[in-house]
């Protein structure tokens, strides 16, 4: 492999740990100790990395090093199980909202799937992701208020709602009992 495709290869695993872990440049740059625009090349495959500088990424973002640098060997069937923790993972929990993937963190990908829980009044706002950023959330329990900019619909059990995710975001628990969603984030 060339240096330019380990180059993109990391790039793009460590753009898609943050996009998972919900965090932008600037929030990943401020926890690893690390200049945005240097994050910003190395996702970008602009910039080979140092180890020192993925140990600090890697120590950002809660993970081993080795998991945001060895892709490993291709498989056709990739499983996330409940409670392994190296590919299922819990990735932001509070007393109203919980968010888990469904879908593996250490594998370059466009699209990542999701689990949401949200408690009575519950709410999760996200920055802006990459520019052309989608997601398409289903409501499985509950009821939510979706919010895409300054454009918002509400959503009961069974709808499903397309949306854009480069602008800032958010969902709302408007339901007198918890919701739960599966939502799928589509990188462009």
């Amino acid at each position: 492999m060339s240096k330019t495709n380990n180059s993109r290869n990391i790039g793009a695993r460590l753009r898609a740990v943050r996009a998972a872990k919900n965090l932008t440049l600037e929030q990943l740059s401020n926890i690893a100790g690390v200049s945005k625009s240097m994050i910003s090349q190395i996702e970008q495959g602009k910039a080979n990395p140092t180890v020192a500088l993925m140990l600090k990424m890697a120590d950002a973002l809660e993970m081993e090093i080795g998991s945001l640098l060895d892709q490993g060997p291709r498989k056709n069937i990739l499983y996330v199980l409940y409670g392994d923790d190296k590919h299922y993972t819990l990735v932001n929990k509070s007393e109203r909202f919980e968010i888990r993937t469904l879908s593996p963190l250490d594998r370059e990908k466009d699209i990542e799937f999701y689990l949401i829980k949200l408690g009575v009044g519950g709410e999760h706002v996200s920055q802006p992701h990459f520019v052309g950023a989608e997601e398409f959330l289903y409501v499985v329990s509950g009821k939510l208020l979706i919010t895409s900019a300054d454009e918002e619909t509400e959503l009961s059990s069974a709808d499903s709602v397309y949306y854009k995710a480069d602008v800032i975001h958010s969902m709302k628990n408007v339901g007198d009992k918890e919701a739960e969603a599966f939502l799928v984030v589509h990188f462009i």
